[in-house]
């Protein structure tokens, strides 16, 4: 009678351990597929661009980040730049997919800004692959005034990207729509044109 006590008894862990492995198993598993279904990556990475004692030429620019074939889903950008009294800055920061490229709307951080000399700037960077040049994989500093910027010594761009996620098809999305961009007009003027 022990000798079957003990049996059943062994018998039983032996089913309560398959049953819990099995569970872990399943368990396993649909976190595998449902990481497969999630398509964007989580990363960290920055850059500081150095400006100090650089030159910006008139109509100009300057590619500062590219993660083609991917896009940026969630990233934050920070500049310190000339100013004028009014805390604008003659320069651009450009983002979107090359050649779309429009100018970044950014807030100005009044705290660690001098009015008329430099300024900080920021502003959260987001793609939206489901809107019109929503696809956000370049970035750049452009001056679109007629006369050369020269940069004082603590003028930076820092970039952060923390989430990524590959482009349907791969390549810049301006190349992929045949640039129809609303903003076209302000992305192609980027280069040597008077923009």
């Amino acid at each position: 009678m022990k000798n079957y006590k003990a049996q059943s008894i062994t018998l039983a862990a032996i089913l309560i351990a398959a049953v819990g492995s099995t569970s872990i198993l399943v368990a396993s598993t649909t976190q595998y597929s449902n990481a497969q279904e999630h398509t964007s990556t989580v990363v960290r990475d920055s850059a500081v661009v150095l400006l100090g004692g650089r030159t910006l030429p008139s109509n100009n620019f300057i590619h500062l980040y590219d993660t083609t074939p991917y896009m940026i889903m969630n990233g934050h950008i920070a500049a310190k730049l000339p100013c004028n009294d009014q805390s604008e800055s003659p320069l651009k920061i450009l983002m979107g997919s090359a050649p779309n490229l429009a100018a970044a709307e950014f807030e100005t951080i009044k705290e660690l800004s001098t009015p008329g000399e430099m300024c900080l700037y920021h502003v959260d960077v987001e793609s939206h692959p489901d809107t019109a040049n929503g696809t956000i994989t370049d970035i750049a500093l452009q001056n679109p005034t007629g006369e050369n910027i020269e940069f004082p010594s603590t003028a930076t761009v820092v970039i952060g990207v923390n989430e990524i996620a590959p482009i349907a098809g791969g390549g810049h999305e301006g190349n992929e729509e045949g640039g129809a961009a609303s903003n076209s007009t302000e992305s192609m003027t980027m280069g040597n044109s008077t923009g």
